[in-house]
This record gives C-alpha cells, structure tokens and sequence, in this order.
C-alpha cells in the first residue's frame, strides 16, 4: 500500500510539475498545496470551489460592467485588481498574465481591448479549472489511501463522499455562471 501511496505523490507532483513548465501555474500553487498538510489533507479541495467562485462572480461582474453604457472602468479596475490577486494567491500563472493584458485595456479605456482580454481571461480560467480538477482528484485519492493504511477504513466513504460534494458545487458553480448570459459570451 506505501508503494501505492508513493506512486500518487508521484503521480500527483509530475502533474504540478507539467502545469508549472507550461506556465499554468508557479511556485506559489506549491506553497499553497503544502498547506493541505499543516490543515487538512482536504485543504487544497476545500478552497478551490472558493477561488473558482470568486474568479467566476468577478469574470461575471467584469461582463456586467463592459456591458454598461458608458463603460465605468474605475469598477473595471477594481475588479481586475479582485482577479488579480485572487490568481496570484493560488499560483495560477496564466490567468494572472492573462489579466495583466485585462488591465492595459481598460487602462487605455479599450471597450473592444477589455472584451477580448476579458475573453483570454475566461480561456485561461477553464484551462486553469480543468488542470485543478485533476489535482484535486489525485490529492483525494493520496489522502484516502494515506487514511487507509492508517487504519482508517471509513477514510474512504468520507474521500468518496467528500469527492461528490466537491464536485456538486463545482458543477453547481458551471450551471450558475454558465445559464448566465452575460458569463457565457
């Protein structure tokens, strides 16, 4: 079983390891992910709805306001600088860069420029959640395997349970923000 367990780690690291070469994410997911230790095994899982949360409601609230006559790109801003530092907390490289070519349009008042960046943000967001998926898959199957060489059979209907709930509110996150008109453009 510790081979197993070993072998998930791997698994589970060469995957962060590819996401940082192709530039998706940097160091700072690794610190984020160490976490999960110190915490909870769950740590990492039990944050990312949140962040996907904040980024979906911020992308949503960056459409509203490019949608409104005249464009109000103080409130364009403002939510650049929520995204911003919401990507840049996690380690999610891409989007962050993404939303650097956000703020140069809105800071040369771009409508056209803020919607196609607000376009390359939604792109890098979907890369990014797919990629977190998967990380959080193999850190649950890691930590249920930990549990149960512990000993800690139940471990694995609380994982299995866990895993259904997380994937209810991220599938409940897509349905809000994607039935959306203004998100789904």
């Amino acid at each position: 079983m510790s081979a197993n367990r070993e072998a998930l780690n791997k698994q589970l690291q060469e995957i962060v390891n590819s996401l940082k070469e192709q530039g998706i994410l940097d160091h700072q997911f690794e610190i984020v992910h160490s976490l999960k230790e110190a915490n909870s095994p769950f740590f990492l899982a039990e944050i990312l709805p949140l962040f996907c949360q904040d980024v979906q409601t911020t992308l949503r609230d960056l459409s509203r306001t490019l949608e409104k006559e005249p464009v109000n790109y103080y409130d364009m801003e403002e939510l650049y600088f929520k995204l911003r530092g919401c990507s840049s907390s996690i380690g999610a490289r891409r989007l962050a860069l993404a939303c650097l070519k956000l703020y140069q349009a809105v800071g040369n008042k771009n409508k056209d420029g803020c919607g196609l960046a607000l376009n390359g943000v939604r792109h890098e967001y979907k890369t990014l959640r797919s990629s977190l998926d998967r990380i959080v898959e193999e850190n649950c199957e890691s930590s249920k395997l930990k549990k149960c060489i512990q000993g800690e059979e139940e471990a694995m209907g609380r994982v299995a349970e866990f895993l259904i709930v997380y994937n209810l509110e991220m599938k409940s996150l897509d349905l809000v923000f994607s039935s959306s008109p203004v998100y789904s453009k």
